[in-house]
């Protein structure tokens, strides 16, 4: 069966399938790098996969031990697809159908400890994204955030002093992971 195939956990070599339309999937490598560094964070966690595509992520995450996961994103073939998958899935997986600014008014209240962003490579709208999903109150303490984007691109997000602190960024080629904490 073709698509991305799951790097870990009690899921590991299943198969998630690439909805049909133009998805740019995050490399094995680069998911691996991830969920390694945040790995001592995954057990029990609630995860937020914005801008999900295929849901890979939100696959990782309860394959590694994530308690639940809530795979966001606005395209109908994806969100199909997301949709099998959940249906499919062992973990508790809830697909949110929404634009990712939307769907973070929607989730307001609602607390997770890891929240991965993978945008299009076109997308241009960091510093909202950040101030969203700091205004929605998705980050719970001692949380990370992770933004996916291109390498060299790692001073858009226009952090706000106090509220999120730079933790490290990632390379992969011409993607970068940059991720920040919450305070305590």
């Amino acid at each position: 069966m073709p698509g991305l195939r799951i790097t870990g956990g009690t899921l590991r070599g299943q198969r998630v399938s690439i909805p049909p339309q133009d998805v740019r999937p995050t490399s094995e490598r680069a998911r691996q790098a991830y969920f390694n560094i945040v790995q001592d964070r995954v057990a029990d966690a609630h995860f937020l996969d914005l801008f999900a595509g295929s849901g890979i992520f939100s696959m990782e995450a309860l394959s590694r031990g994530a308690k639940i996961s809530v795979a966001v994103d606005n395209t109908p073939a994806a969100v199909r697809a997301l949709s099998v998958t959940a249906k499919n899935c062992p973990g508790s997986l809830r697909v949110v159908h929404a634009d990712v600014f939307a769907a973070l008014k929607q989730l307001a209240g609602e607390r997770f400890q890891l929240v991965y962003a993978d945008p299009p490579y076109d997308f241009s709208r960091y510093p909202q994204l950040v101030e969203s999903i700091e205004r929605s109150a998705v980050l719970a303490a001692n949380s990370v955030l992770a933004i996916e984007h291109r390498t060299g691109r790692e001073s858009v997000f226009g952090i706000p002093p106090g509220s999120l602190t730079h933790w490290k960024t990632v390379h992969y080629g011409e993607v970068s992971i940059s991720l920040f904490q919450t305070q305590e």
